[in-house]
């Protein structure tokens, strides 16, 4: 048997000499070699032309583009004088590669703004876009929804805003495509489109142009029953009403009115997916 002390001098020999396991390491993921992928922004138009009032604006196409061949987070703020409003200030998207989001961006100026050129501002990351927008009042027309300040409606659906109704495309043809209102609340009567001026008009005649197309046709799709009313100082007054409409355009007369306000009462339309659906409105 091996004396003690000996033993414990062998195993300290034989610890000092083995060598231990090796253990498993994760590689380190290399170090980025250049700036962090970018995507490319564009604006169109570069220069924009706007006249005054809500529904009087112009649009902005606002383009992010993925160059490269991996997905990236794209951002994208904007900005612009507190006379020009911006119906958003931050757009933000995922860009698969090669892809271009665009996003449109309508830029106005409240009646009343001061004729001038001012500045929308597109940031991404370093890139910096300026784009003159210039107002100046709108040209007069016998059409008084070309000068009205403001408009609303009782409900909307996504597309077809108020704004649509005043855009000055009568075709009925066209109303699905955006550029017509529809109610946000089908089969629930009555709906409301209010127009408001600046200042009172004298208004005797209104046009109301519904869907009429081969795919909506009026006499399906239309608006059949309706009301005119402007305010007066006792509330609002019924000057004109429709009902039982199967045509495209219907034109309303009545005695001269002076009034700051005018609405469309929607009370029924023609059966199908019950919806108010208006083409345009012109008022003379």
């Amino acid at each position: 048997m091996m004396p003690r002390p000996a033993a414990a001098a062998l195993l300290l020999a034989l610890a000092a000499t083995s060598t231990p396991p090796a253990r498993a390491t994760t590689p380190e993921p290399p170090a980025p070699t250049g700036p962090a992928p970018r995507a490319r922004l564009t604006v169109e138009p570069g220069a924009l032309p706007i006249t005054t009032g809500q529904c009087n604006g112009g649009r902005l196409q606002v383009k992010l583009t993925n160059p490269g061949p991996e997905p990236i987070y794209a951002t994208a703020r904007l900005g612009a004088s507190d006379l020009l409003h911006l119906p958003r200030r931050l757009i933000s998207t995922w860009l698969p590669p090669g892809y271009t989001r665009t996003v449109p961006v309508t830029v106005s100026a409240a009646t009343g703004t001061a004729p001038a050129t001012y500045l929308v501002r597109v940031i991404s990351k370093d890139q910096r876009i300026e784009v003159p927008v210039t107002v100046t009042p709108p040209a007069p027309s016998p059409d008084l929804t070309r000068s009205v300040s403001r408009v609303n409606a009782s409900s909307y659906r996504a597309g077809l805003l108020p704004c649509g109704a005043l855009d000055g495309d009568a075709d009925p043809a066209h109303w699905w495509k955006g550029t017509g209102w529809a109610d946000g609340t089908g089969k629930e009567w009555p709906d409301r489109l209010r127009l408001k001026w600046a200042t009172p008009q004298t208004v005797s005649s209104v046009r109301v142009t519904t869907t009429d197309s081969a795919e909506f046709p009026a006499a399906q799709f239309g608006l059949r029953d309706w009301d005119i009313q402007v305010a007066g100082p006792d509330g609002w007054q019924t000057v004109a009403a429709v009902r039982g409409n199967t045509a495209a355009a219907v034109t309303s007369t009545f005695p001269p009115r002076r009034t700051a306000q005018l609405r469309i009462v929607t009370h029924a339309a023609n059966g199908t997916n019950d919806w108010s659906r208006i083409a345009e409105l012109q008022v003379f």
